[in-house]
């Protein structure tokens, strides 16, 4: 027997049992003597770790910041986008109407800002290092909360928003961690949910927004193709895939489980799930308690007065930019930003753990050669845009955008859409070596640890999953990559190789 098995969560000496022989001997036919012998197999790769952090210190986040290829106008945009997606949000709005900085927090909350939990290597990314929930969970700079910080935030570990699944007693949506009920408002009442009492909940953490207006981009044609690409390879490997197709029949693409065609109303849906503020997209407050909902609906509107008077004069402070919407605001800065680039490309050698170059190409060579790319598919370009610079765009983001099964042990039980409960979309690879947490879960900050999770029985947490779901669709390729252990590589194994390869994108 193969013991794929590791409940505890460690790896020990990295040393994995890969074959158990039985051997039965025959003595003089007497009697039988059966001997257990393991052989084990070379050390499993390592993860050099996050890139800037662990490894390469003098290389510098390679995403942020906007596109340099933006026209002038498009540039204009950029003060007021980046101000609005860093902008921490208070309750109460201004009786005025005017609302051009954050207000509408609440009734219920998990943050206060888009790029308190979008910040990892820059603003836009995913989660970083040290949990920012813990600055705002009982105040939000302006007014005091009665919250408590659940268990399953840690201080040095990843945001986690949790979910209450169907098949657990919920209604499989986001449960907002934190009210804003306290000193302030003393007349609101809503309490936070008993999270203790909840033993089903699921969690998702921040996925990294770079290079998603691009995405945005890519034709629905070319993502059928792909999934209609390579089809004997694929199911002799047990790969499948399929859309997530949206009201209008086009391809959702944005989302753990490609929830969302577009990167607005996906924006609109965060601001109001995450931050409780309602806008023109989503006009109404998730709990609409007595005492609790404080502003006028939506809390974030197109500000028509964007230019106020004084002396019927427009302050000069409000551009125009100002006149769009807070959620609007955040859409350009995120449909804007541009797009990772692998640290072998701006940095050479030194950009490739261990600081060999061909390492991280045979390491791509072997993602290739074992199929991952199959899923992972390495690009994509784009047809002719509006936004001139991000037409006719090759898109090196290592995802198919598809759904595919991923097996009991990563299952959250959520349906969304035709995504069921076993089903992710395939995350972009582009800019995973300046990640500090994987999966939709965080559950591990080893990449090795996170390759081996997409393979059923082999992640290092408890399975999830509840009822019956089929096999991971990535079952043969981990077996695969678990055979690179045994391979010559660049770097000590192919197996090595790989990790670096995936460290350096």
């Amino acid at each position: 027997m193969i013991d794929l098995n590791n409940p505890s969560g460690h790896r020990g000496s990295k040393r994995r049992s890969r074959v158990v022989l039985s051997l039965g001997l025959s003595l003089a036919s007497l009697f039988a003597v059966s001997y257990t012998v393991v052989i084990w197999a070379q050390n499993l790769a390592t993860d050099p770790g996050v890139r800037g952090i662990a490894w390469c210190t003098s290389c510098g986040p390679s995403v942020g910041g906007f596109q340099s290829t933006l026209t002038y106008q498009e540039q204009t945009s950029e003060p007021a986008a980046t101000t609005q997606f860093g902008t921490a949000s208070v309750v109460t709005c201004s009786s005025s109407g005017s609302n051009v900085t954050g207000c509408g927090l609440g009734p219920r909350f998990n943050a206060n800002t888009c790029s308190s939990c979008h910040q990892q290597p820059a603003v836009g990314g995913s989660s970083p290092s040290a949990n920012p929930l813990f600055q705002i969970y009982q105040s939000d700079g302006t007014d005091q909360f009665n919250n408590t910080m659940p268990s399953f935030e840690t201080a040095s570990g990843p945001v986690l928003v949790p979910r209450l699944p169907v098949s657990a007693g919920g209604n499989g949506l986001v449960q907002e961690l934190f009210t804003i009920a306290g000193p302030s408002y003393s007349s609101c009442n809503i309490q936070q949910p008993n999270f203790a009492a909840e033993p089903g909940l699921v969690f998702r953490q921040p996925l990294p927004t770079f290079g998603d207006g691009y995405v945005d981009f890519i034709e629905n044609k070319d993502i059928t193709n792909v999934l209609n690409s390579n089809l004997s390879l694929k199911t002799s490997l047990g790969i499948g895939g399929m859309e997530n197709i949206a009201d209008d029949g086009s391809v959702s693409r944005f989302g753990w489980k490609a929830q969302w065609r577009a990167i607005l109303p996906a924006v609109g849906a965060e601001e109001q799930v995450e931050e409780g503020i309602t806008n023109e997209m989503f006009l109404t407050e998730i709990d609409q308690t007595a005492n609790c909902d404080v502003n006028p609906v939506p809390e974030d509107p197109t500000n028509y007065s964007y230019c106020e008077e004084s002396g019927g004069i427009c302050q000069s402070t409000y551009t125009p930019w100002f006149f769009l919407a807070n959620a609007e605001r955040d859409a350009y800065f995120v449909r804007f930003l541009a797009t990772p680039v692998p640290s072998t490309v701006t940095n050479g050698s030194t950009g490739c753990p261990g600081g060999n170059i061909n390492s991280c190409s045979n390491g791509q060579l072997e993602f290739n050669s074992i199929g991952c790319a199959l899923c992972h598919n390495p690009s994509y370009i784009t047809p002719a845009g509006s936004i001139p610079s991000q037409g006719h765009t090759r898109l090196n983001l290592y995802s198919d955008l598809l759904l595919h099964h991923m097996g009991s042990c990563l299952a959250d039980n959520i349906t969304q859409g035709n995504a069921q409960g076993d089903m992710f979309r395939t995350p972009p690879l582009w800019n995973i070596g300046q990640r500090i947490w994987f999966l939709h879960d965080g559950r591990t900050s080893d990449i090795v640890q996170a390759i081996e999770a997409h393979a059923d029985s082999l992640g290092n947490g408890p399975c999830t999953g509840v009822g019956s779901y089929p096999a991971s669709e990535a079952d043969a390729v981990i077996s695969s990559f678990n055979n690179l252990e045994n391979v010559t590589g660049v770097d000590g194994t192919a197996q090595q190789d790989l990790i670096n390869f995936l460290r350096s994108l």
